[in-house]
């Protein structure tokens, strides 16, 4: 960042002379695209699908509800959670607007709909944080250094008025913010993680299928709509009177609240054509094109109300598969950008920030005992890292800490790791004898 510093420090005001306009892939909503199926697709006209807004409610919500923790790092290798860090209060209730469940939602939403998130890291006198801010990617313009490629960002929110930023010197709601002080998350990039995209650009012409086949199934119903034939006029009748029949008939068996009725109309005579609203394959349609949506976002089909005769098994490891595949994917960039921006380097050694998965992808307390007796009685768990897992306290005077040796085993070699016998069952054996 050696170029906006020196622009910096002699007090050059920044302009579009010297720093380029931002692409206008930033700022989808200005320019939506019109897609091959005549519907235009944008984050706005995407999230009113119900498949769309199925996968990304559902993605969002269940990463927001995964707790966010620091963890330090065991000497004996490991890492245990660090409750007493002073970072807990701050990733708990990031700034006065949120709490971290809405931050972490806002922050995923963000990435899904517009390929780009972002929360400015605001620091103490001593360059400790102590808010983080989100801000929206409408209103911020991503820059690279022409000399050392370091990203920056021109930031326009409310939120910073009070705030003192990157830029000691900088007032206003307009600041420019290091790539040090900000936290980003991004979709797919093109150009080296300057911009990134999200699903709905890059696969628009999907997303537009989707959307005109719910479009064409709701205007399906509109009219009453039962495409099984339409009403022929007598040829002696006049244009005149044919509107007007055909108004008659619009207002006798249109919308839901007539379906059902039989219109009587003089001089009409009924076409029969036997096509139906099934005929036209929409329900079929709309199960392919959500079907569809749910492999772009990988969530998988039981998630969206398909495959209703899946066992339960298949769908315990479905969801396996899903926390792996779909919710990490938000999950890890997230936690490696707020352990790059929170804490100093010698610091990311012995801390970081990771989310628990372990009640996201619980099993039932059948399960959950019969793993851990197995941990128990093959030592690698204590009793007191099992009460922890479930919410327990610790067993008093540390005696669960013991780790237990199964007396079946042993190590060879070893007398006194030899599994048990009749021969040295005995503890007052002596093993050499």
């Amino acid at each position: 960042m050696n170029f906006l510093r020196k622009s910096l420090s002699m007090g050059v005001t920044k302009s579009p002379g010297v720093i380029q306009e931002t692409p206008i892939v930033n700022f989808p909503f200005i320019a939506p695209t019109t897609t091959a199926s005549g519907v235009t697709v944008n984050p706005q006209t995407a999230l009113e699908h119900e498949a769309v807004y199925t996968c990304v409610r559902t993605i969002t919500s269940d990463i927001a509800k995964i707790p966010l923790q620091i963890e330090k790092k065991n000497p004996a290798g490991g890492w245990k959670v660090d409750y007493d860090h002073p970072f807990n209060q701050l990733l708990n209730y990031p700034n006065e607007r949120h709490v971290a469940f809405e931050f972490i939602e806002d922050m995923v939403l963000s990435c899904m709909l517009n390929g780009d998130a972002f929360a400015v890291v605001i620091r103490d006198n001593m360059g400790i944080p102590e808010k983080i801010i989100p801000v929206n990617p409408y209103t911020t313009r991503v820059y690279e250094d022409p000399q050392d490629g370091e990203l920056y960002y021109y930031v326009t929110s409310k939120m910073l008025f009070n705030e003192r930023t990157s830029i000691k010197t900088e007032t206003g709601e307009t600041r420019t913010i290091y790539h040090r002080d900000m936290i980003r998350m991004r979709g797919l990039s093109l150009d080296n993680g300057k911009n990134g995209y999200s699903a709905i650009r890059l696969a628009r012409e999907a997303f537009g299928l989707a959307i005109a086949t719910q479009e064409t199934a709701a205007r399906a119903y509109t009219n009453g709509a039962n495409v099984s034939g339409y009403f022929k006029p007598d040829p002696t009748m006049g244009a005149e009177n044919a509107m007007a029949m055909a108004d008659k008939l619009k207002t006798a068996i249109a919308g839901i609240v007539n379906s059902g009725k039989t219109a009587v109309l003089p001089g009409m005579d009924y076409v029969a054509i036997n096509k139906n609203v099934s005929d036209l394959q929409l329900v079929e349609a709309r199960r392919q094109v959500t079907s569809d949506i749910g492999r772009i976002f990988r969530v998988p089909p039981y998630k969206l109300g398909l495959n209703d005769s899946e066992k339960a098994a298949n769908v315990a490891e479905q969801e396996q598969s899903y926390i792996s595949n779909t919710l990490v994917q938000y999950t890890k960039p997230f936690e490696q950008h707020m352990n790059r921006v929170l804490f100093k380097p010698a610091e990311r050694n012995l801390y970081r920030i990771s989310f628990d998965f372990t009640k996201q992808a619980e099993p039932s307390e059948q399960v959950r005992g019969d793993y851990y007796a197995k941990a128990l009685t093959y030592g690698w768990m204590n009793p007191d890292e099992v009460r922890e897992r479930e919410g327990f306290s610790p067993i008093p005077d540390e005696k669960g800490q013991e780790f237990r040796v199964p007396q079946n085993t042993g190590v060879m070699g070893d007398p006194m790791g030899e599994p048990l016998t009749g021969d040295n069952t005995n503890g007052n054996q002596d093993p050499n004898s």
